[in-house]
């Protein structure tokens, strides 16, 4: 998770009365279901930005400099997508 900042917002006291009785019934806090919120609707927006905002290709060059990195004629065998059923099934 990333660092956490504060920030001021203006609410509907009405909507904060109600996560206020909820927090009451449930073990969770206001703070938490606002954070929630705000993180789904900034999920969306995220996916629907990013269908009309072009990806700028200069923000990926760290990747274009890593390639052949890993010079798989070395004496060690790279065969992490042999070992990828580990990750998912115990043995």
């Amino acid at each position: 998770m990333s660092p956490i900042k504060r920030y001021q917002v203006y609410l509907d006291s009405r909507s904060v009365g109600v996560l206020d009785e909820v927090s009451e019934l449930l073990p969770i806090t206001r703070s938490w279901v606002i954070r929630e919120a705000v993180d789904q609707v900034a999920g969306r927006m995220g996916s629907m930005l990013a269908k009309v905002k072009p990806v700028n290709s200069s923000d990926y060059l760290w990747l274009d400099k890593m390639v052949g990195s890993l010079d798989s004629k070395k004496k060690f065998k790279l065969s992490a997508s042999e070992r990828v059923d580990d990750i998912y099934y115990d043995k």
